[in-house]
């Protein structure tokens, strides 16, 4: 009998996974709404960047459904690294349904291969304070907790 993990598949994003990825991004938060997901995935695929900055998106998908997806890119620094560039999990989403399989862990490996294959020694990523979910499935993936930080913003202008 097959495991349930046997047919996720887990590969990089085509032209074809906008919508689901534009949709699985959504289901992160606004934060992740981008006003135009378009510019944003053209630039990926044209250049292999997002917002300039080396990225590979993963799709997991199962029985031909997209189930998950990760963004990963390369950062010149990373909290708590010692090493440059690094590879860094700017995101990552799993379908409810398909929580428990081993789809995050997955995503995260490839992601981790995409890195290294690039030159990383070291992979970072971050989670919101509250975001208990995120913070035990980068526990259960051993990374190592750095600090707990809150980050602030002030629009200024020119002096009156």
């Amino acid at each position: 009998m097959e495991s349930p993990q046997s047919d996720i598949i887990v590969r990089p994003a085509r032209p074809a996974d906008r919508a689901a990825w534009e949709a699985m991004r959504q289901s992160l938060g606004p934060e992740w709404l981008t006003e135009d997901f378009a510019a944003l995935t053209d630039e990926y695929f044209q250049k292999g960047t997002i917002q300039g900055l080396p990225h590979v998106v993963l799709i997991a998908e199962r029985s031909g459904i997209s189930i998950g997806f990760a963004e990963v890119s390369l950062r010149e620094f990373a909290e708590g690294c010692l090493s440059s560039p690094v590879g860094y999990l700017e995101g990552w989403f799993v379908a409810d349904e398909a929580r428990g399989l081993g789809v995050g862990r997955r995503l995260v490996a490839a992601g981790e291969a995409w890195a290294a294959a690039h030159g990383c020694t070291e992979f970072a990523s971050d989670a919101e304070l509250d975001n208990d979910v995120s913070l035990r499935a980068h526990a259960a993936l051993r990374f190592e907790r750095i600090c707990d930080i809150r980050c602030f913003r002030k629009a200024i202008g020119p002096a009156d």
